[in-house]
């Protein structure tokens, strides 16, 4: 750490909500010279801040703001609703006006694929706003540290591993932000360490518990819990549930109530719900996660227009399901596929339960690409939600080379995205993107979720009729 400060001034954000200004004055021992490029945490658009360095590199600094000196014209900065904002680590916008923040994800997506020929604004490139900013978390690991009073339990805190207790999250959905602090009454059997998992359809909560062992006495009092959630909700509708504990303790899994849940049950909605469990990974917010399976679903649906029986798909990185339900319902056949071999079952199950035309799959992403364009097998859509990281430059030029019509890319990183898409689009000239949308799925946070359409004009290269059936 370095005790020096500079003047910077703010133009822009960076890939992952730090703000990227100029030096503007040098304040410091080391008079550092004016005009270098720093990244500031906390800091926004058009301020003026002085910087404390915490890191120093060749071409950049980094640094957090000790104090504002000029606002931005724009009403960007807001007072942080959380008391613990200052100290816990679990959301790093909440200085950022809640109206404010869509708009400024929508920028940083733009400034990550600035070198792709990108879409104009409007129809093509838009954000989906989140309909709320707070109390809309339905997925959460929260961490705990046992302690002679009893659990230290929250979010780990700013660039630390210490565990910021916290009684009350306003970002988690009040069922989950209530079921999490029950593990407060287990603290006696839990590690000196670890993490809690949770996952809520907004009443009903399923917790999990990695690293803990079965045990008489802590079941009981897990089974105290889920009996008085239960009893509470025969009389409020509105109370929530503890449907059950998953414990994971070396090889083992054993589950005290019931530890799944039914996802995305909409009224009215075409989308079938999913069926899952703590381990297994959700989108975190439910109407955020709502639009966008219905646009991948769209998207996907187009490339198969003119035709009765709709596209020949196949889907990477499919997880549990999110996507191969409205899928299904656009294409003439399924191909899901994904690693986890958790997630392709319980994947497995939505589809017998559903009846769905789909055929599931676990596979490697990147092997299986480098394998069908070796075969020559195309697809007419590929749609694809990979972690991260991406599937990276070689499985991106593969995609290339097996779709026939359209890709679906939904990414998390813009970084990553960007160099998938630059390799894809370099490896076939037919191809272009065709549509961004982003979608603030989790408010308080620089965390986007960003869908990329790529559509090829005329037909694949090479092209064989009736290749991959």
């Amino acid at each position: 750490m370095n005790d020096a400060t500079l003047t910077v001034r703010i133009h822009d954000l960076a890939h992952g909500g730090e703000g990227v200004g100029r030096v503007e004055a040098p304040r410091d021992s080391e008079g550092e010279p004016e005009g270098r490029v720093c990244f500031v945490e906390g800091a926004l658009p058009g301020e003026l801040v002085r910087v404390a360095i915490d890191a120093r590199h060749k071409r950049w600094l980094r640094g957090h703001v000790v104090e504002l000196l000029a606002a931005s014209e724009a009403p960007l900065r807001a007072e942080p609703p959380c008391p613990l904002a200052d100290r816990c680590g679990g959301c790093s916008w909440q200085h950022v006006a809640p109206a404010a923040q869509a708009e400024l994800k929508q920028g940083i997506v733009a400034g990550q694929l600035r070198r792709l020929p990108l879409p104009p604004k409007g129809p093509h490139f838009t954000i989906v706003a989140s309909p709320s900013a707070l109390g809309y978390r339905r997925r959460a690991r929260m961490h705990y540290t046992r302690t002679p009073g009893g659990l230290s339990l929250g979010f780990f805190g700013h660039h630390s591993r210490e565990v910021v207790d916290c009684e009350r999250c306003l970002v988690l959905d009040a069922a989950l932000d209530w079921a999490l602090q029950q593990a407060r009454a287990w603290a006696s059997w839990l590690p000196s360490t670890g993490e809690i998992l949770g996952l809520s359809n907004g009443r009903e909560v399923v917790l999990g518990l990695p690293g803990v062992r079965p045990d008489p006495e802590l079941e009981a009092a897990i089974r105290a819990v889920i009996e008085a959630s239960q009893a509470a909700a025969e009389q409020d509708e509105q109370a929530p549930v503890l449907l059950g504990v998953q414990l994971r303790g070396g090889r083992g899994r054993h589950g005290v109530g019931q530890t799944w849940l039914e996802l995305d049950s909409v009224p009215g909605s075409a989308t079938l719900p999913v069926v899952q469990g703590p381990f297994t990974f959700s989108q975190a917010q439910a109407a955020q996660n709502h639009a966008l399976v219905e646009h991948v679903a769209d998207m996907a649906a187009a490339a198969g227009s003119g035709s009765a029986e709709g596209p020949r798909i196949l889907e990477l990185h499919a997880g549990v399901g999110n996507f191969s339900r409205v899928l299904a319902r656009v294409g003439r056949r399924v191909w899901a596929s994904d690693a986890d071999r958790e997630a392709v079952a319980t994947l497995q199950r939505t589809v017998e339960r559903w009846g769905l035309s789909v055929n599931v799959k676990r596979a490697q992403a990147e092997r299986l690409l480098a394998k069908l364009a070796e075969g020559d097998r195309p697809y007419d859509v590929i749609v694809l939600d990979p972690p991260r990281a991406g599937i990276g430059e070689q499985a991106a030029r593969d995609l290339a080379q097996v779709v026939r019509r359209r890709v679906v890319y939904v990414s998390c990183d813009p970084a990553t995205l960007a160099r998938d898409l630059q390799a894809m689009l370099a490896a076939d000239a037919s191809l272009r993107l065709v549509d961004v949308r982003v979608f603030d799925m989790m408010p308080m946070t620089p965390e986007v979720e960003v869908v990329a359409t790529v559509e090829r004009s005329g037909e694949r290269s090479g092209d064989r009729s009736g290749a991959g059936r």
